[in-house]
């Protein structure tokens, strides 16, 4: 429920690590996602010039000046469009007590740079070449392998692809298996998703996240499309909220 005459300071800052190098887009997917989930602001830290989306703040990749906004962040989604850089941020994010979505990128980084798990929230999003990478090896059963990620490096998981798996407290099982998510870019709209619901206090948000993307997706199999492009799933973000 929202409050109908509350601002936007009541809903939360997201800040967005990515849209490195040539992968604006990325992180331009995320932070639309956050918004339209209802988050008030989004901040996206990158090192590049690269055009982002009108509703978007940038932030300098400076460490001294995210410390000067970090007061403000309630959520940070870091990894979509990231490459191999930024890896003093998110040492430095890693360490900080705010609410953490690694995505993409940044999950590649923990995957060689994990030390100790993390006393604040973390929710992982990895796909199976991720998840093979987070446990240093192949797996074929997919419950075992969300279960030992979560054992290794503490928080919740999802575990994207057919039947996606979520693991906090519980195991859920989303009953959906359909190609027309397999497209570049809705990672990162998942990301920003959950981001958005954090911003915002929301409960189970790993949970919430997977059902509001899935719904978005079941609405154009709904329309006939067997295809889209991420940036569609955008648009049935929040009508999903009175579904569910």
């Amino acid at each position: 429920r929202r409050d109908k005459m509350a601002h936007k300071g009541k809903f939360g800052n997201v800040l967005v690590l990515g849209g490195w190098d040539n992968m604006p887009g990325a992180a331009n997917l995320a932070s639309l996602a956050a918004l339209r989930t209802g988050c008030g602001k989004v901040f996206v830290c990158t090192n590049t010039k690269n055009k982002l989306s009108n509703e978007i703040i940038r932030v300098s990749n400076k460490i001294a000046e995210l410390k000067k906004i970090i007061n403000n962040i309630n959520v940070i989604v870091a990894g979509p469009g990231l490459g191999c850089g930024g890896n003093d941020i998110l040492e430095f994010l890693w360490k900080s007590n705010l609410p953490l979505v690694l995505d993409a990128d940044g999950i590649n980084w923990l995957a060689k740079n994990f030390k100790k798990k993390r006393k604040a929230l973390l929710i992982g999003t990895p796909h199976y070449g991720e998840a093979r990478s987070l446990l240093g090896k192949d797996f074929t059963d997919r419950f075992f392998g969300i279960k030992k990620i979560k054992e290794k490096y503490g928080g919740r998981w999802i575990l994207k692809g057919p039947g996606t798996l979520i693991l906090n407290k519980n195991i859920y099982v989303n009953n959906f298996a359909n190609s027309i998510l397999a497209t570049a870019g809705s990672g990162d709209v998942l990301a920003g998703i959950i981001g958005g619901l954090i911003a915002q206090n929301i409960k189970n948000p790993e949970v919430l996240g997977v059902q509001i993307h899935t719904h978005a997706a079941n609405e154009f199999l709904k329309n006939g499309n067997k295809t889209i492009v991420a940036s569609d799933l955008l648009s049935k973000i929040s009508s999903s909220f009175y579904t569910l």
